[in-house]
């Protein structure tokens, strides 16, 4: 199950990654509009509705279990039009208090790079509603069933289209394959339209299945509203999932924001480091993806047994793989880092942070396998605590003390020691919550915690 889903988010890793290829040959100023200022504000948006749709996989996966079809397509009909109302309430405030603006001058962005990042969103954010359907159906509905590898076709298609395009928007004339090449030169504007252009594509392959009724689910255009419990038990989950991937943008910002007092080349490398870091994520994610679904749905239908052997499982496989990658990027980190940058100081910044960074990627591993094996036992609030005890309690402050004491590289050390800290109390949690399944009485969306 996680090999397709590892082979879409590298896929979409790939599609995140490219706009900053491309943006790093526009110039520093362009760079840091799409990697530092631009890209946390999207992450932040995605980063919510990622968890609305992984509190829909658990529920739904939950539903599944136990033989409630019609409840679990109800509740993904109710969660769709939910997030769209949701967005439209976002997208009112952002016009009317222009929240953009007291973030951008929180960073100290400057008012030329203020205005590429305005640009950059104002482009990815047009493809934002199809995003969310993509999530809900695909995120949410697909893989609650185990339809592991329709998603990650849609994925892929997303990142090809990308690269085909992404030149001729950003780029006015441009070589590739030895030919000299002509594009539409909107510069980060560019860069924007085309990953809505790749979401929009995606989100149709998806769509077109459910039309199609190659699914296991029905996608119902108009739901009951006579009850909520299935959307009660996906924000349970997918709130607290939300907070957490919040805060792992807001702890992006915080860091980029302690980079600002030491120069440019500074946050391009934060910038960068962060972006890479989506190497050891995605594949996690991956592996998490389907914990969650195989615990829900064991735990739905009341195979306890299966779920340990899941879980167990799926920490030595997340630990291996990641160990075993990050081996991988230590030895070519400077061709990675090279992708992105020609500048010798920025090129050294990045490459001291990815050099420790990528030694935490098995650590970052077990801890998102550990919230996924929770989610899919329908308790959201661990992977809420673990995730502030290790931004909010560990990684800030130490990033606060160490970059006083050791400049600009004391803010690539914390995020191992807060990994490392963190994966040691996650695991015996986990290990501890699933050994005492035998002792209770399972209840589909509401388990105790």
């Amino acid at each position: 199950m996680s090999l397709p889903i590892l082979i879409g988010m590298m896929s979409q890793m790939l599609l995140n990654i490219i706009d900053g290829v491309y943006a790093g040959r526009l110039g520093l100023e362009a760079s840091m509009a799409v990697l530092n200022y631009g890209f946390p504000v999207f992450y932040l948006l995605f980063a919510f509705f990622n968890g609305i749709s992984i509190g829909t996989n658990s529920v739904l996966a939950r539903y599944i279990g136990g033989k409630h079809e019609g409840k679990a397509e109800n509740a993904l009909s109710q969660i769709i039009w939910i997030s769209m109302g949701i967005l439209a309430a976002i997208v009112v405030v952002e016009l009317l208090l222009q929240p953009l603006n007291y973030y951008l001058h929180f960073l100290k962005a400057t008012e030329s790079t203020a205005l590429l990042t305005h640009q950059f969103l104002t482009f990815l954010f047009l493809g934002m509603p199809f995003t969310l359907l993509s999530l809900s159906l695909g995120g949410g509905g697909l893989r609650a069933e185990g339809n592991m590898r329709a998603m990650a076709t849609a994925q892929m298609m997303a990142v090809l289209v990308n690269i085909l395009v992404a030149p001729f928007l950003i780029f006015g004339a441009f070589h590739a394959f030895g030919l000299g090449l002509h594009g539409f030169g909107l510069g980060v504007k560019g860069a924007g339209l085309a990953s809505t252009i790749a979401n929009v594509i995606a989100t149709l392959y998806v769509v077109r299945l459910y039309v199609a009724r190659k699914t296991q689910l029905r996608w119902i255009l108009l739901p009951k509203w006579e009850s909520l419990e299935g959307v009660k038990g996906i924000f349970k989950v997918g709130v607290p999932s939300s907070i957490s991937q919040i805060l792992i943008g807001v702890n992006w910002i915080i860091m980029t924001r302690l980079a600002v007092k030491f120069g440019a080349t500074a946050v391009a490398a934060i910038g960068i480091g962060g972006r890479l870091d989506l190497l050891s994520v995605f594949p996690a994610l991956a592996i998490m993806t389907s914990v969650l679904t195989l615990v829900g749905q064991n735990f739905g239908a009341k195979q306890y047994d299966r779920v340990r052997a899941t879980v167990r499982i799926g920490l030595l496989t997340s630990f291996v793989t990641l160990t075993a990658l990050s081996l991988v990027v230590f030895t070519f980190r400077h061709g990675i880092i090279g992708f992105f940058h020609q500048d010798p100081r920025t090129h050294d910044a990045a490459l001291h942070y990815l050099s420790f960074q990528c030694l935490g990627y098995g650590l970052v591993g077990v801890n998102i396998v550990c919230s996924g094996a929770f989610q899919g036992l329908g308790r959201g609030l661990p992977f809420l605590l673990l995730t502030t005890m290790r931004l909010l309690f560990v990684a800030l402050p130490l990033a606060y003390f160490l970059s006083g004491r050791f400049g600009e590289y004391g803010l690539h050390y914390t995020p191992v020691i807060a990994s490392l800290l963190t994966a040691i109390l996650a695991t015996t949690w986990i290990l501890s919550a699933v050994k005492g399944l035998r002792h209770r009485g399972p209840v589909i969306l509401e388990p105790a915690v």
